[in-house]
């Protein structure tokens, strides 16, 4: 059954009002005071006027107690108002709260491939934007429509007891308003589903050029991404006017309908004042003032229809995340992490990414405790499939991987990872100091420690002359750093995390010759005693490994140190000999 249909997607945002009980039940009961004050009001106010006018009381003590008593009435309306708009604010930040609590921590838990296919800017929009839609759209909708619905019985109740002649008058436009209300649900739903998704790619096109502003700039795309933006904006524009002309006919052909009812009442009301000596002129006045009362409530569900409409399709959006399978789950009888040997093994490994050929295929090899072994080949040869496939980003779909000798499903993920260090090409640094940004390897460091991981990283030279040393903020993924700078910090983090397994993934792609004998330097000290995995194009990072695997199209050509492998003569032999002619 489809998870996202408009009744679950309100049954399920109705249980997270449902864990607070008491805010929501306080919000309720000060709706009911609020709405029963303002229904009695108008039958006082219709025996107030038909005293003075049957008792001819002109002076002003004689009346003024049963104004004030009105006045008091309206006081203590407003009062509880004001009490229920501020406990209904209360219960509704701790529904946005904990809404996108619960989508950033399933975010959190997606394995890699649900980023691979979507859209950073429209996953912020769903966590920021539509979870307030749904909020606004469920809680104000149901509070909202509880009061209007206790409105509308208690008028109901009111006028049936004044006189059932004018009630019914009232009552004639509701089947058609009903009507109207139906046939327009139907399609505004989908018309905000419309609204949302453009808002989504919109959104991801302005990351997209956040992110990339120095690109955009070096290659001059100024021009097209203001083109770009104006479709995508235009696109917004025109799904938001879509679903607002429907309301544009909606609203106001409701309001039409429903003065219709009040004209015939006012009209049926004018004839008994006139031929019906027991219809008085308070009854009348109190009459017009109930038609009002009806009528407002069920423009306001009208008004809540749109609004729940909005919010179904932004809900349909964020549970869509939510509903998001864990494709790669904790293993049920966790095994606990080898302490002593880490000796990694692939037997018969296949891979294939979705809507792919496979990208690695039967694959087998080994890779001893505290060895060095280097992954060599052309690009999409597998080489970074296998540093995912061993922190388990994605799970194999053919043989097993193992560490140690036990499967690799078998370890929790934490544990998994945090016995693995990854140095990627592409370093990623929070928009933090140099000190946070160690510290997350491992919390509780001295500065000591991390002066003695930045110095064996090669990189305490140039902290040091920051201006504020460790302390200095680095900007958004480390941009006030060079990329030298930045993959020197990322291996002084490694090395404090001193996890038994190491993954440098072309840590030294991006840097010069200069910066890349200084980060060699330092990974020489890193892989010590690690079983690490090398994948680089340089020969500089690859020829000391203790094995070479050279991979092409997911297969093992050939493997072997890098002497035995260029006396053979084969395709890495090949591959040297070009890097050489390059040179």
């Amino acid at each position: 059954m489809n998870q996202n249909n408009p009744k679950k997607v309100f049954r399920r945002v109705s249980a997270y009002l449902c864990r607070h009980p008491r805010l929501f039940s306080l919000t309720l009961i000060l709706a009911c005071l609020a709405t029963a004050l303002a229904v009695a009001i108008p039958s006082i106010i219709q025996r107030v006027l038909d005293r003075i006018i049957q008792e001819g009381l002109a002076d002003a003590k004689d009346f003024l107690p049963g104004i004030a008593f009105i006045g008091l009435l309206l006081l203590c309306r407003e009062v509880f108002n004001c009490l229920r708009i501020r406990v209904n604010n209360s219960l509704e930040q701790k529904v946005i709260f904990e809404l996108r609590g619960d989508l950033h921590e399933k975010l959190l838990n997606l394995p890699v491939g649900f980023f691979d296919r979507r859209k950073s800017g429209d996953v912020s929009s769903r966590v920021l934007e539509d979870v307030q839609n749904v909020e606004r759209a469920i809680l104000d909708g149901t509070e909202q429509g509880i009061v209007a619905l206790l409105s509308l019985v208690g008028v109901s109740v009111m006028m049936f007891y004044q006189d059932p002649r004018l009630a019914w008058v009232v009552l004639l436009p509701l089947p058609i308003l009903g009507l109207m209300a139906f046939n327009y649900a139907r399609v505004s739903k989908r018309n905000w589903r419309e609204v949302r998704d453009a808002s989504g790619e919109l959104n991801s096109l302005l990351i997209e050029d956040i992110q990339g502003n120095r690109l955009i700039h070096s290659f001059a795309l100024v021009d097209r991404e203001k083109n770009r933006f104006a479709d995508l904006a235009g696109k917004v524009k025109k799904a938001s006017l879509k679903a607002m002309y429907r309301w544009s006919i909606q609203g106001p052909l409701a309001s039409l309908t429903a003065s219709t009812g009040k004209l015939a009442m006012i009209a049926l009301g004018a004839y008994l004042l006139a031929t019906d000596k027991g219809f008085s002129t308070g009854q009348f006045l109190a009459f017009v003032l109930y038609a009002d009362m009806f009528y407002t409530p069920i423009q306001q569900l009208v008004g809540i229809n749109n609004l729940i409409a909005a919010g179904k399709a932004s809900g349909e959006r964020v549970f869509e995340i939510l509903d998001s399978p864990l494709e790669v789950l904790e293993p049920q009888l966790k095994v606990s992490f080898p302490s002593d040997s880490h000796d990694i093994t692939f037997q018969k490994v296949s891979f294939s990414y979705a809507e792919r050929s496979p990208v690695v295929s039967e694959l087998s090899f080994e890779l001893p405790h505290g060895s060095t072994t280097a992954l060599v080949g052309p690009t999409g040869s597998g080489k970074s499939t296998i540093a995912n496939l061993l922190q388990r980003y994605y799970d194999v779909e053919k043989g097993f991987i193992t560490i140690g000798g036990k499967p690799l499903d078998q370890f929790s993920l934490v544990e998994l990872r945090t016995n693995i260090s990854m140095v990627s090409q592409d370093p990623f640094l929070f928009d933090a100091s140099v000190r946070d940004n160690l510290l997350l390897a491992k919390a509780g460091c001295t500065d000591m420690d991390l002066q003695n991981a930045l110095q064996a990283a090669q990189a305490w030279e140039f902290v040091k002359r920051l201006p504020l040393g460790m302390d200095t903020l680095i900007g958004e993924r480390g941009v006030r750093l060079s990329m030298g700078e930045k993959q020197r910090i990322t291996l002084a983090r490694a090395m404090l995390k001193s996890s038994p397994i190491l993954i440098l993934d072309e840590a030294t792609s991006s840097v010069d010759v200069e910066t890349e004998r200084d980060i060699q330097q330092a990974i020489h000290r890193l892989i010590k005693d690690r079983t690490t995995i090398i994948i680089a194009h340089r020969l500089s990072t690859i020829r000391e490994a203790d094995q070479i695997i050279f991979l092409e199209k997911g297969q093992i050509v050939e493997s072997g140190s890098h002497l035995q492998l260029t006396m053979r003569g084969g395709a890495y032999a090949n591959f040297c000999n070009l890097q050489e002619n390059l040179v």
